[in-house]
């Protein structure tokens, strides 16, 4: 039993001489900045400015055609029969909601199609920041934006100029 124990503190022992030689590296890193400045992002925001541009002129259409029926029956509604009255009121009032249906389901879409397109690009921008951890031996980086620290030390490392030039960003 007594070897059992010294055996335990002997490795105990070993281990933290191990740990000792071995300094703890942490570094931080602003993915977003480093997002911005990928050139993929730029075509996928212009191709996104593109997309938005076509749902919102779809939507300025069907407002204005939605704000003619409202103005006609505005101007017709005394001539008009009680059933007439009704039939166009809902008619109004059906296309009132197709319009916001519409503008929801773009923004929906818009949300989804920009979420497909920057997904391969987040996803390399976490493998250059994996890369650049295992190759420069980090225990862990931090997010700049989301950490909160009690202290943080001026020894904290950026790795942000590393991960830029993992993906070729100057």
């Amino acid at each position: 039993m007594r070897i059992y124990y010294t055996l335990v503190v002997v490795l105990l022992l070993a281990v933290g001489a191990v740990n000792a030689q071995q300094p703890m590296k942490f570094g931080h890193i602003n993915s977003a900045e480093i997002l911005q400045a990928m050139p993929d992002l730029k075509a996928i925001e212009q191709q996104m400015e593109s997309e938005f541009a076509s749902k919102e002129s779809q939507l300025m259409t069907m407002q204005e055609d939605l704000k003619n029926k409202q103005q006609a029956y505005q101007q017709e509604a005394e001539g008009l029969s009680k059933a007439e009255r009704t039939a166009r009121e809902k008619e109004i009032v059906e296309m009132n909601q197709k319009v916001q249906n519409y503008y929801m389901l773009s923004q929906q879409q818009i949300q989804a199609k920009q979420n497909e397109l920057r997904a391969p690009i987040i996803q390399k921008l976490q493998a250059a920041i994996q890369e650049v951890g295992d190759e420069e031996g980090f225990l862990y980086i931090f997010e700049l934006t989301s950490r909160v620290p009690v202290y943080a030390s001026d020894k904290s490392i950026d790795v942000g100029p590393l991960v830029k030039a993992k993906l070729g960003i100057q």
